[in-house]
């Protein structure tokens, strides 16, 4: 049987250049999901460009530590935008946890209005969602709207036949040494570990002036040269995987 691999783009809907990015690793490449930022500037444009592609699996970036939230949320905003510094807040056990709730389930429903689907899964911008007093209340909320969760870590399950089955989850196709060799190694990983499922998180995205602000910029470009490389999906191939979104799980 083959394994099933999904390649998710994170940030659609950051802006243009980024959605673009990522269409173009889907139409021409091996990218099969995307999560989108309801809260981007370019999130509307992403939905609209998501019509005309219906292969690629939209799931939903919640968003805590960028712009600007859709809720009032005095206890976790400064001058009214989200930032990094809830880890701070989360180390002094001073999360504002019904606010997060709150703002969970605007942005939710706002990707509902949008798309005009549920989301394929939900995950988060920056890994927010696996910070330990904020997990169970994003987990609890996805069972509820029978969505999946991204897991940031290998997960083990077992199938209705008693098979145990392993997702796992990689991230290690980021930084400054992109290259289609490391894209087949994060593969070859998973194949050691025997996981019947993998997601490789990516972040292709064509340069505009919102992406140059971004910390990570220059590497998306390479990530979107990868990723639409037509060696790297016959590798993919000869490796035994199947290429699909989180409704194939």
């Amino acid at each position: 049987m083959e394994n099933l691999l999904i390649v998710n783009a994170d940030d659609f809907g950051l802006s243009k250049g980024q959605n673009y990015g990522i269409v173009e690793a889907c139409r021409h490449g091996v990218v099969t999901s995307a999560t989108a930022l309801v809260n981007g500037e370019a999130v509307e444009h992403a939905a609209a460009l998501s019509r005309d592609l219906p292969e690629l699996g939209v799931g939903m970036h919640f968003v805590l530590t960028l712009g600007a939230p859709l809720t009032a949320m005095p206890g976790l905003t400064r001058d009214g935008l989200l930032g990094k510094w809830i880890w701070e807040l989360a180390e002094q056990d001073a999360l504002p946890l019904e606010e997060i709730a709150r703002e969970l389930d605007c942005q939710f429903n706002r990707f509902v209005d949008l798309f005009g689907c549920l989301p394929t899964h939900i995950d988060s911008h920056h890994h927010v969602h696996m910070i330990p007093a904020i997990f169970p209340l994003v987990a609890d909320y996805a069972s509820r709207k029978g969505v999946a969760m991204r897991l940031d870590r290998q997960v083990e399950g077992i199938t209705a036949d008693g098979v145990v089955t392993t997702q796992g989850f990689s991230s290690e196709f980021y930084g400054e040494e992109i290259s289609e060799a490391l894209f087949l190694q994060v593969l070859d990983a998973s194949a050691a570990r025997k996981e019947r499922s993998l997601e490789v998180m990516a972040h292709p995205a064509f340069i505009d002036n919102t992406v140059r602000q971004s910390a990570y910029c220059w590497p998306r470009l390479t990530e979107l040269a990868v990723l639409t490389s037509p060696s790297l999906k016959n590798a993919i191939a000869a490796r035994g995987y199947r290429t699909g979104t989180f409704r194939d799980l």
